[in-house]
């Protein structure tokens, strides 16, 4: 199937609408990417759940390099190369799902708040600001009122972020290691039918059974070469309208290594630009993305991203040390733990 790339503009409008592409597959090559300024921003995440109050652990971080014809020119970190914890102690009782819940927002938040300041203090301009992780969050499931403003203000802060990457000209977008959609699976499932002549061996097989069981990455792993992205989609996810200017969020697949999986690649445009500038613009960032991705063969993330993720990290021994402290400032030896921490045996 990797020879194949049929033509979606011969689909049907129900399905021709899915997408955005005119082929399921574009062959993209790296670009020179001396003179740019090129970030990466990641968070770090830890939690302990306690008896009588939990804690929450954060760290993000920014890291942007110059790039020159021979290397990495200058790489700054923000705010710092070795960022402080942020520490945020919950008195108040959380379900299971309130506490995940909480966790998550809540490092997507400080991760939008570095964004946003690294784009306002950076002294150079940067060309292309790339984020850990999928822009999409789910709206919890729940009445925590607390959670629910903090969802809200993840989508407010989103909104800004957008409108001030548009605003000063600067590529944004988001990359998603380990993806567990199964998007393109059942649209492939669609189209197989109407691309029959080409496929007959295929349709002879009952491949609505494996279409069912696989998810996008199980399939491009195997249908994607290196430097070829899949079909570009959109999915439906609303954020703030602050600035009464409507985005989508449009995503695809990208194999940067030979011997790795494909990583997936999102971003917002205005719904009022039209196709070819969407495809121009996503081509200049995977080809961007490319070079950045090809240090590696059995491992292709992105450098910037590889570095924010490895300085953002927050170790056990980090949590183990700060709920050392706590102990001694508050004494009150075990109660804090729950039995499976303080049972008297261990096995």
């Amino acid at each position: 199937m990797r020879s194949l790339n049929p033509n979606l503009m011969d689909l049907p409008p129900q399905l021709r609408k899915l997408t955005c592409d005119n082929q399921m597959f574009t062959k993209l090559f790296p670009q020179d990417i001396s003179g740019l300024t090129i970030g990466g921003i990641d968070g770090g995440y830890s939690s302990r759940l306690l008896i009588g109050f939990d804690i929450f652990v954060f760290r993000a971080i920014a890291a942007f390099s110059t790039y020159t014809p021979t290397g990495i020119q200058k790489t700054t970190y923000y705010p710092d190369k070795t960022p402080p914890l942020e520490i945020v102690v919950s008195d108040v009782g959380l379900s299971s799902m309130d506490f995940d819940s909480m966790g998550s927002i809540r490092r997507a938040i400080i991760e939008l708040q570095v964004a946003s300041q690294v784009l306002k203090e950076s002294p150079k301009k940067l060309d292309l600001l790339l984020l850990d992780g999928s822009p999409v969050i789910s709206k919890p499931h729940t009445r925590n009122q607390k959670i629910l403003n903090f969802y809200q203000t993840y989508l407010s802060i989103l909104s800004r972020l957008i409108y001030q990457v548009r605003k000063d000209n600067i590529r944004l977008a988001w990359i998603v290691k380990d993806s567990r959609l199964n998007l393109f699976t059942r649209y492939i499932g669609k189209i197989l039918p109407l691309i029959a002549e080409e496929l007959p061996k295929i349709l002879s097989l009952d491949y609505r059974s494996v279409i069912n069981r696989s998810r996008d990455m199980d399939l491009f792993y195997y249908l994607l070469e290196t430097n070829v992205r899949s079909m570009v989609y959109h999915r439906q996810f609303n954020i703030s309208n602050e600035f009464n200017e409507e985005f989508a969020l449009y995503g695809y697949y990208l194999k940067t290594a030979p011997f790795d999986i494909p990583i997936r690649i999102e971003l917002f445009q205005s719904l009022h630009r039209n196709q070819a500038y969407l495809i121009q613009e996503i081509n200049i960032i995977s080809e961007t993305i490319l070079p950045l991705s090809q240090y590696n063969k059995n491992y292709g993330i992105p450098a910037p991203i590889v570095e924010a993720d490895a300085r953002a990290k927050v170790k056990e021994s980090e949590i183990d040390a700060l709920f050392q402290l706590i102990r001694i400032r508050h004494p009150t030896p075990d109660l804090w733990l729950n039995r499976r921490e303080r049972a008297p045996w261990r096995f």
